[in-house]
């Protein structure tokens, strides 16, 4: 499949999620973000190398907004799974899903929030003050390149 369907499909999978947590479905849930999280895994290596190639445009919609939707929709997988690990009572899985959220995605403020509020529900008060210096450090960085607090694009 060509990466913008890889992506499309991700945000069907996505749709499916929220219509399974409405549901109280957890597994369906589950199974949809690990689909959506593969598709969109696999898409990611193909929208870089035609940005290399293209220089970010292609027919119709560009790629780069198909990456901005990438990210946008990555995040979104990590944070599912972590609720999902959370409510479960994993709080360690939970964890490491949002280390791997801020090794994706290091300079995005919310996968940072993610990772502070589980290491604060697990009282680890001294990694949580390490990821509020990290966040106060992305947000001074995005108010000097005029992105404001919140930083690029909106999450869901």
């Amino acid at each position: 499949l060509k990466p913008k369907a890889m992506v499309n499909l991700a945000l069907i999978y996505h749709n499916k999620v929220g219509a399974a947590f409405q549901k109280q479905d957890i597994e369906s849930a589950r199974a949809a973000t690990i689909q959506a999280a593969s598709y969109l895994d696999s898409a990611k290596p193909l929208l870089d190398a035609v940005v290399s190639n293209s220089g970010g445009t292609g027919s119709g919609v560009s790629v780069s907004e198909y990456l901005e939707k990438y990210k946008l929709l990555r995040l979104a997988c990590h944070r599912n799974l972590g609720q999902i690990y959370a409510g479960a009572g994993n709080m360690a899985q939970c964890e490491q899903e949002f280390r791997h959220a801020t090794s994706s995605f290091p300079n995005e403020i919310k996968a940072w929030q993610m990772l502070g509020r589980v290491l604060e529900l697990q009282g680890k008060s001294s990694e949580m003050q390490t990821v509020i210096s990290k966040i106060q450090e992305l947000q001074q960085q995005q108010a000097a390149a005029g992105m404001g607090m919140f930083g690029s694009g909106t999450f869901q």
